[in-house]
C-alpha cells in the first residue's frame, strides 16, 4: 500500500522538509514532527525536551507517566539519553488528509505544550 504522506500535509501551518513536518501554531510557536513510514502505518515522532533543558529532572519519569494517563493520540517516553520523546501513529488504510493532519497536529501541539511544562521554553 503506497500513500505519499507529503501530499496529505497541504494545509495552513504545515511545512515539509524531507521527513520532517514543522507545525506552526496560531500563536507563532512551532514544533517539528518526524514521519516514519512502516508497511501499514505512519509513525509520528517528536523531540519534546532534551535532558539538559528539563527543570526538576529528578521527578521526570513520574511526570511522564502522569502526562500519559491524560493524553490521547500521543504517548510520551524517555529515550536512552533521558530526552523526552512523543509518539503517535495513524493507519494507512483509508487514510485521508484530515485524519493525518489531525494526529500530526495533535502530536506537535502536545509535544510543544509538554515542552513548555518541562522547560519553560520553546526550543524544539
Amino acid at each position: 500500500m503506497t500513500t505519499d504522506w507529503r501530499r496529505l500535509c497541504s494545509g495552513p501551518g504545515l511545512s515539509v522538509d524531507n521527513d520532517i513536518v514543522t507545525v506552526t501554531f496560531e500563536n507563532q510557536r512551532s514544533h517539528r514532527v518526524r514521519v516514519k513510514e512502516t508497511e501499514t502505518t505512519f509513525e509520528l515522532h517528536a523531540l519534546v525536551a532534551r535532558a539538559s533543558n528539563i527543570v526538576q529532572p529528578e521527578s521526570l519519569s513520574l511526570r511522564i507517566w502522569r502526562h500519559n494517563r491524560a493524553a490521547q493520540l500521543v504517548g510520551f517516553r524517555l529515550d536512552a539519553r533521558n530526552c523526552v520523546r512523543a509518539e503517535g501513529w495513524v493507519a494507512k488504510a483509508g487514510l485521508e488528509a484530515q485524519e493525518f493532519q489531525h494526529v500530526l497536529r495533535r502530536v506537535a501541539a502536545e509535544s510543544d505544550r509538554f515542552e513548555f511544562i518541562l522547560t519553560g521554553k520553546d526550543t524544539e
